[in-house]
């Protein structure tokens, strides 16, 4: 996959996760396997151009430095809460 293609589809996964992550209720994250199926169903693939599995799904986070759902939920909620003085 060339890189640039690379960079949107990350773009386009996280756009997504955002989404969904911003649906569900502030205390209670979505499973691994919503998230898994609400890609899949928009038909965004991997970087290895392959459908998602929840391990592919925890190993991409974990690859761009996020600890899980948990990790990147808490990462928009530090970036909102420090938005406000950038």
């Amino acid at each position: 996959m060339k890189h640039s293609y690379r960079i949107e589809n990350d773009k386009l996964i996280f756009k997504t996760l955002v989404e969904l992550l911003n649906q569900s209720s502030r205390y209670k994250n979505p499973s691994y396997h919503a998230l898994v199926n609400h890609l899949n169903n928009k038909g965004i693939l991997t970087n290895w151009g392959n459908t998602w599995t929840r391990k592919s799904l925890f190993r991409y986070l974990q690859r761009n430095g996020f600890s899980g759902v948990w990790g990147l939920r808490n990462s928009l909620e530090q970036y909102t809460k420090l938005a406000k003085f950038i």
